[in-house]
């Protein structure tokens, strides 16, 4: 929010282990892409980020 208002683009916050989901679920082509804690089936549907990581859990870390 704070760098919206100061004209900045916002850093990426996602942590090492959503990235490890994320790399892991793509792989397995459970999503196709991530945005903003939302996440896209292959199909194109948003589901939400946490969502997903409790529907499909990994031993990622």
């Amino acid at each position: 929010m704070t760098a919206c208002k100061e004209g900045k683009k916002p850093q990426n916050t996602a942590t090492a282990d959503v990235i490890a989901w994320y790399e892991w679920a793509k792989r397995q082509r459970i999503v196709a892409a991530m945005s903003a804690g939302v996440v896209y089936t292959p199909s194109g549907e948003p589901v939400d980020l946490q969502q997903m990581m409790r529907r499909y859990p990994c031993e990622c870390s």
